[in-house]
C-alpha cells in the first residue's frame, strides 16, 4: 500500500471518530457526575454508541496500518528494534480494542442491572480506562520511537518529524491523566496534521536516496 494512502485512510478515521465522539456520543462517556442521563443517553441511543465505537476500532486500525507502512517503507526490517516496535504495536492495538469492547458492549448491560449498577458501572469504566491508558501509553511510546528513528535515517524532512514524535510523548502520560483527556486533543492534532502532511504530498523520499528514480 501507498503511504500517502494509508496516511489519508488514518487521518480521515481518527477525525471520523473523534467528531463522532464530541458532537453524538459524547453523553455516554460523561464518567465524573450524575450517572442518570449517561444511563438515560444509552438507553435511549444503542445504535449511536455502538457506531462510534466501531468508528475508533476503524482508527485504531489506521493507526496500526500507517504505522507498518511507514516502517516497511523507510526503517530496516533485520533490526531487534523493529521487531520490537512491531510487537508493542500490536499489543497497544490489542489493548485499546479491548478497552474499546468493554465500553462498546458491557457498559450498556451494567446499566441495565438495576440496583447493582451502582456498583458495576464504575467498575467497568475503571476496567475500560485502565486497558486504554495502557493502550495510549504504548501507542505513544511506539510512534514516538519511530519518529526518532526516521529522523536518524535522514530520509524524510526532519521538522515534520517533530508532529508524530509531539503525537507519540502526549499519549505517553495518559494513564496518569485519565479520565481528563486535554492532552490527547494534543495527541489528535498532532497525528492528524502528520497524516495530512503524508497525504497531501505528490511525491515522498525514496527510502534508497541513492538508487536512480525511473
Amino acid at each position: 500500500m501507498k503511504l500517502k494512502y494509508a496516511a489519508g485512510g488514518s487521518g480521515v478515521a481518527l477525525l471520523t471518530a473523534a467528531l463522532y465522539t464530541l458532537l453524538v456520543s459524547n453523553t455516554g462517556l460523561r464518567i465524573v457526575g450524575v450517572a442518570f442521563p449517561r444511563q438515560a443517553w444509552l438507553a435511549a441511543h444503542p445504535l449511536q454508541w455502538q457506531v462510534g465505537w466501531w468508528l475508533w476500532l476503524v482508527a485504531i486500525f489506521g493507526w496500526m496500518l500507517l504505522c507498518v507502512v511507514m516502517s516497511w517503507h523507510y526503517l530496516p526490517a533485520h533490526r531487534v528494534a523493529t521487531m520490537v516496535q512491531s510487537g508493542l504495536l500490536i499489543l497497544a492495538a490489542g489493548l485499546a480494542i479491548s478497552g474499546v469492547i468493554v465500553w462498546m458492549a458491557v457498559l450498556p448491560v451494567a446499566f441495565a442491572q438495576g440496583a447493582a449498577a451502582n456498583t458495576l458501572v464504575p467498575l467497568v469504566d475503571a476496567l475500560a480506562l485502565g486497558l486504554i491508558g495502557a493502550a495510549l501509553m504504548m501507542a505513544g511510546s511506539v510512534t514516538a520511537w519511530q519518529a526518532l528513528d526516521l529522523y536518524a535515517q535522514k530520509v524524510l524532512p526532519r521538522p515534520w518529524l517533530f508532529l508524530p514524535l509531539l503525537a507519540g510523548l502526549t499519549a505517553l502520560p495518559t494513564p496518569l491523566l485519565l479520565p481528563n483527556p486535554l492532552l490527547l486533543y494534543g495527541t489528535l492534532i498532532c497525528w492528524l496534521l502528520w497524516c495530512g502532511w503524508l497525504a497531501t504530498r505528490r511525491e515522498l523520499p525514496s527510502p534508497f536516496p541513492e538508487w536512480p528514480q525511473s
